[in-house]
């Protein structure tokens, strides 16, 4: 905040004075940036990268091996070899470099899905339950009633 009022009080001082040259404005509103820089920390900095990062891969349709690889979480010499032995769905459209589509890589993500423990339990408890005949055809030899 005291940047902030710093910078209107030279602006207006500047203001009284001759006007400026386009040089000295430049200059300015270099030292401007230059201080803003300075306040930011390199980590902060660097994590602000990476969510812009993150949001480039969200919006792209089509990644090459580098970017699937990052995508994916990856290295390249694996995904080189899955793309090898045709477990993962790609595109080499000149018979060379390596396509990978962004919904096909999400469904062959989302292919193995492992149930929680509940899940199983009501699928175990649903096969374990005796079902009534009733109304069903019955196959086989019935009794004759004599």
């Amino acid at each position: 905040m005291m940047y902030l009022s710093e910078c209107s009080t030279s602006i207006i001082k500047s203001m009284t004075r001759k006007p400026m040259t386009v040089m000295e404005r430049l200059e300015m509103r270099l030292s401007s940036v230059e201080k803003m820089i300075e306040q930011i920390e390199p980590k902060e900095l660097m994590k602000r990268v990476s969510r812009l990062e993150e949001t480039l891969y969200s919006n792209k349709e089509v990644f090459n091996t580098e970017e699937a690889g990052a995508y994916l979480g990856i290295s390249e010499s694996l995904l080189y070899k899955m793309t090898a032995n045709r477990e993962i769905p790609h595109y080499k459209p000149r018979g060379k470099n390596l396509f990978f589509s962004k919904e096909e890589l999400d469904a062959w993500l989302l292919r193995h899905y492992e149930p929680t423990v509940d899940e199983v339990l009501n699928k175990a408890e649903q096969a374990t339950e005796v079902q009534p005949f009733y109304g069903q055809k019955r196959y086989g030899r019935r009794k004759r009633e004599e």
